[in-house]
């Protein structure tokens, strides 16, 4: 569903839509009645491999409106399980950013590889994750493990006032919303080996309101797909263009088995969002995300960063290795033990 239910009154959970760690498991999704092979898409959705949706795609580029899109399809993968997929676009992103993971994923290699490795050294419960998703502020915490920024926002409509604990998120408006596509399309965060020059006549179309020092950004959206026309409902994908003439943006679907990439108006991707959850009481949103202050790109000027820096070599002996639960850092059980406290209320170990 992408979302999660709300937790208990008694719970000292700071997050509103955090899981009830007191509460049962819910039951594994039903067995399947029918087999798909994919589904169509709904006519008010343009598939970005139609002609309409290539013409559509050719003049964002011209218009620099897509430039999110290169750096976010290098990394797009398929959600490995029908309910990772606020998961699986966490990992998109934080490959699109060139975060290091700081575990090897196979061999020497520190990459996002599976959304195994995201859960694997997490406060969430993996089993739990597969049964019901993640909601916003969970998927806000498990980037900001990994060292991404992110500012929450909530559409209008919302009515869920302040989240527990006193922190506060926007609730935003269409004409602002609009304004995050179109930022975040025109200025995503910049790859290590590209120089400032590189990046000359992308203007920032929103300014520095609520942008952390450290430049650009990537939108995501979690969205009812029923108000979109499509099966399902609770979903996370991330916004990669705009086409101005339509007022559609580009949402590249992470569930790739059932929906290619699809162009929306962004009135109805919007409007998607409005309709509060059943699951946390509240509407959906989106999440901007930033990538990690003081990242490497920041540094790579005038060859301030060595050829060994900026490929991030190090003896392999020294990094633990995916799914083997290794813990080579001694804060590591520290740093679990807080994110358990902070973001999903479980005592302490």
């Amino acid at each position: 569903r992408g979302q999660a239910p709300p937790p208990s009154s008694s719970s000292p959970c700071r997050l509103s839509a955090a899981v009830d760690p007191g509460g049962p498991l819910p039951p594994p999704l039903p067995p399947p009645r029918y087999s798909f092979r994919r589904r169509l898409l709904p006519p008010n959705l343009v598939g970005l491999d139609t002609p309409t949706g290539r013409r559509m795609f050719a003049e964002s580029l011209r218009e620099g409106h897509a430039e999110s899109y290169f750096p976010l399809s290098s990394h797009l993968v398929n959600q490995s399980d029908p309910a990772y997929c606020g998961v699986t676009t966490l990992l998109v992103v934080l490959n699109a950013m060139s975060i290091d993971p700081n575990v090897r994923w196979r061999g020497g290699w520190r990459f996002f590889g599976d959304e195994d490795m995201l859960l694997e050294r997490c406060c969430l419960d993996a089993e739990r994750v597969r049964r019901e998703g993640v909601s916003l502020e969970q998927f806000a915490g498990l980037a900001r493990c990994q060292g991404a920024r992110s500012v929450l926002r909530r559409p209008a409509g919302d009515g869920g006032g302040r989240r527990d604990g006193g922190d506060s998120y926007s609730r935003i408006g269409l004409e602002e919303f609009r304004r995050d596509v179109v930022n975040a399309v025109r200025s995503p965060p910049r790859p290590d080996d590209e120089s400032e020059g590189d990046r000359d006549g992308i203007t920032d179309t929103i300014g520095a309101r609520d942008r952390p020092e450290g430049g650009g950004c990537f939108l995501v959206s979690s969205f009812a797909r029923s108000n979109l026309g499509q099966t399902g409902e609770g979903h996370f994908s991330p916004v990669a263009a705009y086409h101005s003439p339509s007022d559609a943006c580009l949402v590249l679907d992470v569930a790739r088995f059932k929906y290619s990439s699809y162009w929306v108006p962004v009135g109805d991707l919007y409007d998607a969002m409005v309709p509060e959850d059943d699951a946390t009481g509240r509407s959906r949103g989106w999440m901007i995300m930033y990538p990690p202050d003081g990242s490497r790109r920041s540094r790579r000027k005038d060859g301030e960063l060595s050829k060994e820096e900026y490929e991030g070599k190090r003896p392999a002996e020294g990094v633990p290795l995916s799914g083997t639960g290794q813990r080579l850092c001694p804060v590591e059980s520290i740093k679990i033990d807080y994110c358990r406290e902070r973001h999903v209320g479980l005592p302490m170990t």
